[in-house]
């Protein structure tokens, strides 16, 4: 294996390591030419530490990662190797998968973009993307890298968190359910018991504080297995005999929750309006606003968010108490915590592991790598009781000292059992749980502790602030950290409730109430708003909508003076009672953005909400692409979209739009640069979310009358047709905007397809497990085609005909002609109008009906149908197409080949595992060194 770093000129280094320009395309042929054999490229400089961005250098990282990736890909193609390597691209912390929080490296978004591209381009790489866990350290991503090199799985897309592994996959965005006012807060209530779907959110009224109470403006909600028991109608009669609950239309949910103090009463002194706090021991905390005792309330940390500060209240204090003041744990001491990955399971392991104490945990086996990487030793199954045989084996028969126990059947009698003489047995569960007296007889020794933490507290005034004081001083501190976290926007409350009942978390489950309900972002009068591109037809089609919700300042920003029917459409919303004012910039020039920025701050009201549409076309294949054709195409979309967040990352903005497009979401074929430079408008979205700011980048496809793809050609128009895309019409697309700019994701596609037509355009064989979820059926390439079945029933001397041919018809369609007889035998196929993208579609249309792959650049190398004919029937496809091939000589052949291949495949997997692993250690090294 060999090394390479960056630099400004080509160099050897060390016997296997060499210094390369990435902007030079030549410097990476001869790396290869140098280099024969090479069965996998694996792309690292992604993988970087969290730094700060105050100074980051975009540039130099698009070269590093963009540029370097397109001349390797090039070099690749161009070098015609016999076997084609396969390609990875690493980076670390710049997909979102659990939270917008993981996104800390968004520079690298573009690289994911281009990477879907060169996947459609040349499926022969076998390029796969792989995000690693941004919270481990460089050298604790190893073994999962590792894993995924020697994988053959399908999948191409894959992000590592927390110790397991995840895909990914386009989802259809799940239906809303608005509230009709936007003034109306709203609670979560159960229609009938027994079905999650009959959660739904209703009207409600707010509660004027009482002299010793406040009121919480509910901004994340903590969900805890209980609600789900409770939507199921598990508690009901336990509900009804304690609290005389008897309908589920009585029920209420949340039990922990984070936000805002909005009202206080009379007698408070100890909080004010705008603190930010944490308010627990609840029974409606899934609300807008909540009324309660002081007594439940207390502050958040300073360094969390809300929905990180969600995850702790419960989970904490259940922990904290069971373990330090009912079982008095002590260093050294061993404890058993069933259900480990869980929310109070995670707290109890942080605590556990601050007091010194050794862990032995259980969980269900998806959850073991998770376990493993926060340094727990001793992981065994929740799903058998044999953790009890495995705790004596491993402990020479003396047991554990404490259990903290959340189970219930067996597992009670079996975790008693493993208990050393006098251990202490805290139990949490709540269903099906023993009586003091069933333990006394079981082990009359033990010191058993059943508690519900609301009864605790009810017993013990001052608790709660005993275990508050406690775990605020180390969470401030930063000893004990917020728990893993998945999170649902309240819009989607059942899939959030549905989440953990199927009991596929970490940590928590947290509910998201900010910015939902369907509330409208209000556009008002009294606020600026800045569109870039805004002299372009889509810039334009945003400013008119924008006006009639209310907008009265409307700056639009573009390179060029506002031709004659922009200057129409300004002097029509003039009437209309907007001041429109235009200021000419390059967005991709910081002076140039920041001088239209002092203009607008000297001149206009507030500025209160961004909509980035600035951006330019220059498509081309990536074997034919330059470095400046990228740069070109990604500089509004790369630097101007980093420009516009540094410039606004202290406004208090409503919203920050990135108009992005489909082409970063799903790959087109022909638009690597623009890909690119909107996959990283999608990443910074995530990533501006992560830093408590607006951010929403929405994956377009093509308008209808606006927008740079309006303007292609016909025959490029027709083509995206012919692929399942229809065109977004203006009005409909302003309605989506209008709708997203209510809503939570960070990130959203609209675009009109047909999947099933959509799909015809990749090739047979190639498998695209992002769209599983839209695709019943993908043709594989061991299905024979019509067409190969027509072929090989054929008379030998019939198949060059028939071939060819189906060649003509091929072509023809491709370039949308009836005539096949206008295409010569020897007549260049680009002058009769087949360009780069055709070429592309075109080589997929015969990959499919040959039932064969073939090279990307297939088209570029036999350029005439007679080349065509000739190279497929001699050396790809297996079938005879001249009778007097002696079939003897032609067995042979075929023998030869499979020796050949058997070979090839000895020297990929003649690197050992350790040999990979050793080789990937020694580059994340190098890139420590680098970094």
């Amino acid at each position: 294996s060999i090394r390479v770093s960056p630099g400004d000129t080509y160099e050897k280094l060390a016997q296997q390591h060499y210094q390369i320009n990435p902007t030079s395309r030549e410097q990476f042929q001869k790396l290869l030419e140098e280099n024969p054999g090479i069965t996998q490229i694996v792309y690292l400089w992604g993988v970087q530490e969290l730094k700060s961005k105050d100074n980051l250098e975009i540039q130099t990282v698009q070269e590093q990662s963009c540029a370097t990736v397109l001349h390797l890909v090039q070099a690749i193609i161009n070098s015609k190797p016999e076997t084609i390597p396969k390609l990875w691209l690493v980076t670390r912390g710049t997909q979102r998968v659990i939270s917008d929080s993981e996104v800390i490296n968004p520079e690298y978004g573009s690289l994911w973009g281009l990477g879907r591209v060169i996947a459609q381009e040349h499926p022969e790489l076998g390029c796969k993307r792989l995000d690693c866990d941004p919270n481990l350290e460089q050298t604790q991503i190893l073994d999962s890298l590792v894993a995924e090199l020697l994988s053959e799985d399908v999948e191409d897309q894959i992000a590592i968190r927390q110790g397991s592994r995840y895909v990914a996959r386009l989802v259809q965005k799940p239906q809303q359910k608005p509230i009709t006012s936007a003034d109306q807060p709203v609670q979560l209530k159960l229609s009938e018991y027994g079905v999650i779907d009959n959660l739904n959110w209703q009207p409600m009224q707010r509660k004027t504080p009482l002299a010793n109470e406040v009121e919480i403006e509910v901004a994340a909600v903590g969900l805890n297995f209980r609600d789900v028991l409770n939507a199921l109608g598990l508690l009901k009669d336990y509900y009804a005999e304690h609290f005389n609950i008897t309908s589920a239309e009585q029920l209420t949910f949340g039990f922990e929750c984070a936000g805002k103090i909005s009202a206080v009463g009379e007698q408070v002194s100890q909080w004010q309006v705008g603190d930010e706090v944490i308010g627990l021991l609840l029974h409606d905390g899934l609300s807008s606003f909540i009324t309660t005792s002081v007594e439940y309330v207390v502050a958040k940390p300073k360094q969390m968010s809300f929905n990180e500060a969600a995850t702790l209240p419960l989970t904490f204090l259940t922990a904290q108490y069971g373990l330090q003041h009912l079982a008095k744990i002590q260093p050294g001491e061993r404890v058993l915590i069933h259900a480990a990955a869980g929310g109070v399971g995670q707290a109890a392991v942080q605590i556990a592991q601050l007091a010194g104490a050794e862990i032995f945990a259980t969980a269900s086996p998806s959850k073991w790598e998770f376990l493993q990487s926060l340094g727990i030793k001793h992981i065994m199954n929740s799903r058998t009781v044999a953790f009890a045989e495995e705790i004596m084996k491993r402990t020479a028969g003396e047991g554990v000292d404490v259990v903290l126990n959340s189970l219930n059947g067996e597992y009670i009698p079996q975790s008693l059992a493993v208990l050393t003489p006098k251990g202490r047995f805290v139990e949490i569960g709540k269903i099906g749980i023993w009586e003091k007296e069933q333990v006394k007889e079981k082990r009359p020794d033990v010191s058993y502790f059943p508690f519900d933490l609301q009864e605790a507290v009810q017993q013990q005034p001052g608790l709660i602030g005993q275990l508050s004081e406690e775990l605020t001083q180390q969470w401030n501190q930063g000893k004990l950290k917020a728990l893993p976290h998945k999170i649902f926007p309240s819009t989607e409350i059942t899939a959030a409730f549905r989440y953990l009942q199927q009991a596929k978390h970490i940590g928590k489950v947290v509910v998201e109430m900010s910015q939902t309900f369907g509330e409208p972002k209000s556009i008002t009068a009294e606020a600026s708003y800045l569109i870039t591109g805004g002299l372009g037809a889509l810039g334009l089609e945003v400013a008119q909508w924008m006006v009639t919700q209310g907008a009265r300042n409307i700056v639009l920003t573009g390179r060029r003076a506002p031709k004659e029917t922009a200057q129409k459409i300004i002097e029509e919303l003039e009437t209309a009672g907007a001041t429109v004012s235009v200021f000419l910039g390059d967005v991709s020039q910081r002076e140039e953005l920041a001088n239209i920025f002092q203009q607008m701050q000297a001149l206009l009201p507030p500025l209160k909400g961004v909509i980035h549409s600035a951006g330019v076309l220059d498509d081309g294949l990536v074997q034919n692409m330059s470095w400046s054709q990228f740069t070109k195409v990604m500089a509004p979309k790369v630097q101007g979209t980093w420009y516009l967040h540094q410039l606004t990352k202290d406004f208090p903005l409503d919203f920050f739009v990135c108009f992005s497009s489909i082409a970063s979401m799903l790959g087109s074929p022909g638009q690597s640069n623009y890909a690119a430079g909107n996959g990283f408008m999608d990443a910074l979205a995530h990533y501006r979310r992560s830093m408590g700011l607006p951010g929403l980048s929405i994956n377009w496809g093509v308008w209808a009358s606006a927008g740079m793809a309006a303007s292609l050609a016909v025959q490029n128009q027709q083509r995206m047709e012919s692929m399942g895309l229809s065109a977004i019409e203006p009005e409909r697309g302003m309605q989506a905007l209008g709708s997203l700019l209510s809503e939570s994701q960070s990130q959203v596609g609209v675009f009109p397809v047909n999947w099933s037509q959509f799909i015809r355009q990749f090739p047979g064989g190639q498998k695209i497990p992002f769209l599983s979820d839209f695709i019943s059926q993908v043709p594989s390439l061991t299905q024979k085609s019509a067409f190969r079945e027509e072929l090989e029933a054929a008379m030998v001397s019939d198949r060059h005909k028939l071939l060819t041919t189906h060649l003509r018809l091929a072509i023809a369609k491709t370039l949308g002609w009836k005539d096949t007889q206008k295409i010569g035998m020897r007549q260049p196929l680009f002058d009769l109008g087949l360009d780069s993208l055709t070429a592309v579609e075109l080589k997929n249309r015969l990959e499919s009906s040959l039932g064969t792959s073939l090279s990307s650049t297939l088209l570029f190398d036999y350029p005439t149908v007679e080349a065509l004919v000739e190279y497929l029937a001699n050396d790809v496809m297996p079938i005879d197409f001249s009778s007097h091939l002696d079939q003897t000589e032609k067995a042979l052949d075929e023998e030869d080949v499979v020796a050949d291949g058997s070979s090839q495949l000895s020297d990929i997997t003649e690197l050992s595992e350790i040999e990979l692993e050793a080789s990937v250690l020694q580059e994340i090294e190098a890139l420590e060194k680098l970094i």
